[in-house]
């Protein structure tokens, strides 16, 4: 019995004659792992200025006649998701997006908590009636959890590989 063989290489086993027009071979760099540790850093830089941008931009509120509308809330949010999918975008992953989220929800934890000192973001009080900083506060520490699984779906949408157009 007679065996065929075929010239190895990144072309599939067949030489690049053989290839059909456009069809170029797969790089093997495409295919390589990334560091481990890769991103990280921009999770922390992003978790950083998520955390201290949003905190000095939650507290803005819109009073109108008796309402209040604590936009400043709902824009520290949309910030928030920006530069979680811009960490995940820069790094091309999608765990460091999440990484941002979780470390800037534990920034801002530590900045409610403020063990010591006076607490800058205030999510309740003793007062009977409910002030708008603090559901304000409640808002941006509560919306962070949201805000990261969104940052991470926009992540996986953007870097899937796309079929190569003829």
């Amino acid at each position: 019995m007679t065996e065929q063989r075929q010239p190895a290489g990144d072309h599939g086993g067949l030489p690049s004659a053989f290839n059909p027009p456009g069809q170029a071979p797969e790089r093997l760099e495409a295919r390589r792992r990334r560091p481990p540790f890769q991103g990280w850093g921009t999770a922390v830089f992003g978790a950083v200025v998520t955390a201290v941008v949003g905190t000095a931009l939650h507290s803005q509120n819109l009073y109108a006649e008796d309402a209040s509308y604590p936009w400043g809330a709902a824009a520290a949010l949309l910030f928030a998701l920006a530069v979680m999918v811009w960490a995940g975008l820069n790094a091309r992953n999608v765990l460091i997006a999440g990484l941002t989220g979780v470390l800037s929800y534990v920034l801002v934890g530590l900045m409610a908590l403020a063990p010591g000192t006076e607490p800058l973001i205030v999510t309740g009080t003793s007062a009977a009636v409910e002030l708008p900083i603090a559901v304000a506060g409640r808002i941006w520490i509560i919306g962070l959890v949201p805000a990261t699984l969104a940052a991470m779906l926009v992540c996986i949408w953007a870097l899937k590989p796309r079929p190569a157009k003829a």
